[in-house]
């Protein structure tokens, strides 16, 4: 899908370039035009100054022909402008509505139907590029791993379409309470990963604090019986030096409830 897409991308680009050398050569022609124009015009005002600068009179017969036809060459010029404007103008359109779709399709096949996040495979992608990033500005990245408790128990005892639910409200306390700058990904059945660019691991473990906050107040009035929600978190960090699969792995590895059944808090 990648090479289709380069390819894509390289054939609208080469597009969008003959639109531009056609803008140019009309932009060229037009300003021609109107320097002919011009010196019609300057001509049948001033003729003795230009007959003594290049030493010939035109009479007015052959001038008032002469500008007859530069009207009628600019005439015929600014329609087949016209018509190119507007032909550029539905290229641009078609070439806009293909990125659209382009985007749309791309972020659709790497997008989870259930929670609205992103997939896996989007991890492929987004951390290699948020890792050299950090890199790069020798900036901290956070990954916090999240873990809905008892999904499973809840798809068995309450139906498949309850667990759908339980995930899709999960996904929902994550987004408002992390950044829109944070990315989103579905890591599993019942995890989710999240990458925080520009953040060391205790402002990871405060927006953890915040997640659980939520998710006791979501508790409280019981929205789904039966079923209580609970989150397993893991936390790690990556910075300048480091391998960035290290942190993956400790995010992956570490992951524990955080707090027991009486609320405690996140310990660093």
């Amino acid at each position: 899908m990648e090479d289709a897409s380069n390819i894509l991308a390289r054939t609208l680009q080469g597009h969008l370039r003959q639109l531009e050398r056609h803008n140019l050569w009309l932009l060229i022609s037009n300003l021609l035009v109107n320097l002919l124009l011009a010196v019609g015009l300057v001509q049948l005002l001033y003729p003795d100054a230009l007959a003594d600068l290049i030493q010939y009179r035109l009479s007015l017969l052959r001038l008032s022909m002469v500008l007859f036809g530069l009207v009628g060459l600019i005439f015929l010029l600014n329609l087949f402008t016209i018509g190119q404007w507007s032909s550029m103008r539905r290229a641009r359109g078609e070439f806009a509505d293909q990125l659209a779709r382009r985007d749309q399709a791309e972020r659709m096949s790497l997008v989870d139907p259930v929670t609205g996040t992103f997939d896996k495979r989007y991890m492929d992608e987004i951390i290699p590029r948020e890792a050299a990033r950090a890199d790069r500005q020798e900036s901290t990245l956070s990954f916090v791993k999240l873990g809905v408790e008892g999904l499973d128990a809840a798809e068995t005892n309450l139906g498949y379409q309850t667990g759908e639910r339980i995930l899709k409200e999960a996904a929902q306390l994550i987004k408002r309470v992390f950044r829109p700058t944070d990315i989103l990904i579905r890591y599993s059945h019942n995890e989710f990963l999240v990458i925080m660019p520009e953040t060391a691991k205790h402002g990871a473990l405060t927006a953890v604090r915040r997640l659980l906050m939520k998710v006791d107040e979501w508790n409280k009035p019981k929205p789904i019986p039966g079923y209580e929600m609970d989150m397993s978190v893991g936390v790690a960090d990556h910075t300048k030096g480091k391998d960035i699969r290290d942190a993956l792995v400790a995010v992956d590895t570490r992951v524990q409830l955080y707090r027991d059944k009486q609320g405690s808090a996140p310990a660093a």
